[in-house]
């Protein structure tokens, strides 16, 4: 099951991925969107995708779930058993409150049977999160092939987004400093993803607002096209950055990112060949861990367990299962009108009862 988001965000794009392996290892896997006919018509994909509010289960067959949301949407599957694709730690206990346990040996999901954790981070906490001995098979993220180096400029390229006012202060910290000179800022936002990787390439030097991260893809990305990436980790980004071949960042420390991006300024002008040595290291290394390959052969491992005969994960009876979307908020105007009509007249009579009170 995947979220109907406007674009293939990076979770969108693994469990893409992921189902391109499934079948190419043999397996009726599938994407199911809710929204009837749903298509990223930008996004060259060639998993198979269903779409509608609701899918018909067969005896034999495995649902993943993702795990945004936290517990919120364990109704879904009814009870069945479930297998959790889990790409943020931050989202395990995201409806899950101070004073209460969350059931079950998988934190709010009794039905689950097993998990698949995508980065050292994330496994790390479901062994804490989890009873001892529930099924953890871990898969890493796929960097696509398109992520390569090009001939490198003084360009340091960022993504806006993450943690703004952080790298909003290191480069006008960088600014202020007079050594900016001929190098240009670049800002990798509204790009397609070829787009990216052609900034990524050229780019020497790459500004990692990680936060919150399960894996951090875009500094992995940034690392495959040969930048030298200054950054914080995000936590889960601290499996690839790593003081060999990076620049870690102390979190919100934007006067050590600012001394980090100089010193590799001046690297990559006045000792290149240090320069290309670390870049290249880090290349290696996310390559060497996030390969094509990898992540077929981990995904081969961990569905041979979870679909082998007698697996828990399997469904035992023929089931009708609802998508997220069927319980979306109305779209059409007279629904959006009709809910609009009842939030208000709620707060009418919440504001009456309230001023009557003595």
């Amino acid at each position: 099951m995947a979220p109907d988001l406007p674009t293939p965000s990076g979770g969108i794009k693994v469990i893409y991925r992921y189902v391109e392996h499934l079948c190419a290892l043999g397996h009726d896997a599938r994407v199911w969107h809710g929204t009837p006919g749903f298509a990223y018509d930008s996004w060259g994909s060639t998993a198979p995708v269903d779409t509608g509010h609701q899918v018909d289960f067969a005896p034999g067959d495995v649902l993943v779930m993702p795990e945004s949301g936290g517990s919120k949407w364990s109704f879904l599957s009814e009870g069945h058993p479930v297998v959790m694709l889990v790409q943020g730690m931050d989202f395990v206990f995201a409806n899950s409150d101070f004073l209460v346990d969350e059931p079950g040996a998988y934190p709010g999901w009794p039905q689950a049977t097993a998990a698949l954790p995508i980065s050292d981070a994330i496994e790390v906490f479901l062994q804490r999160a989890c009873t001892p001995g529930f099924p953890l098979h871990s898969v890493p993220v796929q960097i696509e092939d398109w992520f390569v180096p090009r001939p490198k400029e003084k360009r340091i390229a960022l993504m806006p987004r993450r943690r703004r006012e952080d790298l909003l202060g290191a480069v006008q910290l960088v600014r202020r400093s007079g050594h900016l000179r001929d190098w240009e800022i670049v800002l990798i936002d509204g790009m397609t993803q070829q787009q990216v990787a052609e900034e990524l390439g050229r780019a020497a030097i790459f500004l990692f607002g990680a936060e919150r991260e399960g894996v951090g893809l875009p500094g992995a990305e940034a690392m495959a096209s040969g930048c030298y990436v200054v950054g914080f980790t995000g936590d889960g980004a601290k499996e690839y950055m790593l003081p060999q071949h990076a620049s870690v960042i102390a979190d919100s420390d934007v006067v050590d990112m600012c001394d980090r991006t100089l010193e590799a300024m001046d690297w990559f002008e006045n000792s290149r060949e240090l320069f290309d040595d670390r870049a290249g290291r880090g290349r290696e290394w996310v390559r060497s861990r996030h390969s094509a390959e990898l992540v077929r052969a981990r995904l081969d491992v961990a569905f041979a367990a979870i679909t082998a005969p007698g697996s828990a994960a399997l469904l035992s009876t023929q089931v009708r299962l609802s998508h997220y979307q069927a319980h979306a908020p109305a779209t059409d105007v007279v629904n959006r009108s009709r809910m609009a009509v009842r939030r208000y007249g709620r707060r009418f009579i919440d504001a009456t009862l309230k001023g009557s009170q003595p």
